[in-house]
């Protein structure tokens, strides 16, 4: 038994014991008016305890969804990670094909160039050639 359960029980006696002889006291009357200050002291201790437990119950509520919501954002979080590693993989993945890309690009690019510096070279045959083939005037 706790120590507020032991008090409440010894001032309900107390009361009680108060109440009864008081009426063969001559000071009963104030004996009595002692007895409810004292019920209304403890109703007003009893209010305030009963709204205490309300906020802590109102607290505990609030952890509780907190909690919750916390549950769900690591678990967010988590699925986050994981796709933010498997985004990273495929960044890394079409940084590598874009690389392959490039190079290719500029094989291809250096071969058009050589095979343009081979058609110019034959243009300036062709024409090197046509100029000697024409007939000379007489």
């Amino acid at each position: 038994m706790g120590m507020a359960e032991k008090g409440s029980k010894a001032l309900r006696k107390l009361k009680s014991v108060a109440q009864k002889r008081a009426s063969s006291l001559p000071a009963g009357n104030l004996i009595n008016a002692v007895v409810d200050q004292v019920n209304q002291f403890e109703t007003g201790i009893k209010q305030t305890v009963d709204g205490v437990q309300d906020k802590v119950k109102g607290l505990q509520a609030n952890l509780l969804k907190m909690y919750q919501a916390n549950k769900e954002l690591e678990q967010e979080n988590r699925e986050l990670s994981k796709t933010m590693v498997r985004l990273e993989k495929d960044n890394t993945h079409l940084t590598m094909q874009l690389d392959r890309t490039q190079m290719e690009l500029d094989v291809l690019k250096a071969k058009l160039e050589n095979i343009g510096k081979l058609v110019s070279g034959y243009e300036e045959s062709i024409a090197a050639v046509t100029r000697s083939n024409k007939p000379k005037r007489k």
